[in-house]
């Protein structure tokens, strides 16, 4: 492809990594040696600009260093986060946020670079069993999506739930009320926050564990994937979660959890193309932390969607 005379030597075919997406009217562009073409914005990169010709339609790829700085600011401004709005908006601050839905206590994350027109993926996580009380407490397992390197690599909100009548005290756990309030605000979110309604997840540890299947096995359409530490599903219910992509972790010398119910429903699923089941030998009932710093637990649960 021939590149009009007047701008030769300014189009480059290296795109590096896509920022934005946006279409608009027509614009005059300069080079740093003053030529000027008309041609709308599409895209951009750390490094370069895509362009479409006003006058032949063709698209070209223009190295930002041979804009005028006028223009390399227009696309610095083009590409700023579209402002998210509305009552949840207070929720995406860029820290923790902690908040009520009806009687279900929250922690919320998300990043204040985040924009409106874009879609992310949506983290919850379910702690184990506690007799504490306190929003903020149960953040430990959500920090870990939040944390730097985390987060620059798989970017997502992160919802982390109280359960405030954990199983044994005063409830049922994440399989009673909480559960279905944790529902009911995910859909609430969906609603109001640019939330990918595809890649929502589930990560529990123990009474958590038990959750994440316990949710899964209800609402099946969902939550594209889970990850279950130290918790599993029995009885009739594991049957509801043969095509749910789930992995499963254990130690075999887990004194709280007893390694046979994870087995069990290993056995069962065993036939399963997307469930996944991971034992180790060791390791008691504190597996967690051993679990969410493998990089490719997060690799796998981040690659899952609904179809």
């Amino acid at each position: 492809m021939k590149y009009p005379l007047f701008w030769a030597g300014l189009v480059s075919c290296l795109i590096v990594s896509l920022v934005t997406t946006v279409r608009g009217e027509p614009r005059t562009w300069t080079a740093t040696d003053g030529r000027e073409i008309e041609a709308e914005y599409i895209s951009s990169t750390d490094t370069s600009v895509k362009v479409r010709i006003t006058s032949s339609r063709q698209e070209y790829d223009i190295p930002l260093d041979r804009l005028s700085q006028q223009d390399r600011d227009w696309i610095a401004e083009a590409n700023k986060p579209k402002p998210i709005e509305g009552e949840y908006a207070k929720l995406v601050t860029g820290d923790w946020v902690l908040e009520n839905h009806g009687d279900l206590p929250y922690g919320f994350y998300g990043s204040t670079d985040f924009s409106a027109d874009e879609k992310y993926p949506l983290v919850i996580t379910l702690h184990g069993k506690s007799q504490n009380n306190e929003n903020g407490k149960q953040l430990g397992l959500g920090k870990k999506f939040a944390n730097e390197t985390n987060f620059a690599a798989r970017p997502c909100f992160v919802l982390s739930p109280l359960c405030y009548q954990p199983f044994g005290a005063t409830g049922g756990g994440w399989d009673d009320k909480p559960g279905e309030e944790v529902i009911d605000l995910v859909s609430t979110l969906v609603e109001n926050l640019p939330i990918d309604p595809d890649r929502i997840y589930l990560l529990g540890f123990s009474m958590g564990g038990f959750g994440v299947c316990h949710l899964m096995s209800v609402e099946p359409d969902l939550f594209a994937a889970g990850v279950a530490i130290a918790g599993y599903e029995y009885g009739a219910a594991i049957g509801e979660l043969k095509k749910e992509p789930i992995w499963l972790f254990q130690a075999a010398d887990d004194p709280v959890v007893e390694v046979d119910g994870a087995r069990a429903m290993a056995e069962e699923l065993k036939r399963s193309k997307v469930f996944k089941y991971t034992e180790f030998e060791t390791g008691g009932h504190g597996i967690s932390g051993q679990v969410l710093d493998d990089t490719s637990v997060h690799e796998w649960l981040f690659e899952q969607r609904n179809e």
